[in-house]
């Protein structure tokens, strides 16, 4: 919410996409944009219409399970670089084969 107090009124979801997994028939990862709609409450400190920047949705789907989080924007921005980090070794793994020692050299030497 904003920086003043507000009572919640209807949400809304927009989805932002959907991604299928290769390996699964059922599989499914969602990522929506949550917030409240605009004018949906009022501001109890000052009473003007209030503003919901909302949150980050995420959704992973087997066919059997369905996880949900809920993460605010500075949340999924590390979870995306994270997941960028690791999309990234592993398209290295591909070329070249991981150098383990010198990886655990590197991050375990003293600064």
């Amino acid at each position: 919410m904003s920086e003043h107090e507000a009572e919640a009124g209807p949400g809304r979801v927009r989805n932002l996409g959907l991604l299928f997994l290769d390996d699964q028939d059922e599989g499914v990862i969602g990522v929506d944009h949550i917030y409240l709609a605009e004018g949906a409450f009022d501001c109890t400190d000052c009473g003007q219409p209030g503003h919901d920047p909302g949150h980050v949705g995420l959704t992973a789907d087997d066919g059997d399970l369905i996880a949900r989080m809920v993460l605010t924007a500075a949340e999924a921005l590390v979870l995306a670089n994270r997941l960028t980090r690791a999309a990234s070794l592993v398209l290295e793994s591909e070329e070249q084969v991981p150098d383990v020692e010198r990886e655990a050299a590197r991050f375990g030497a003293p600064s």
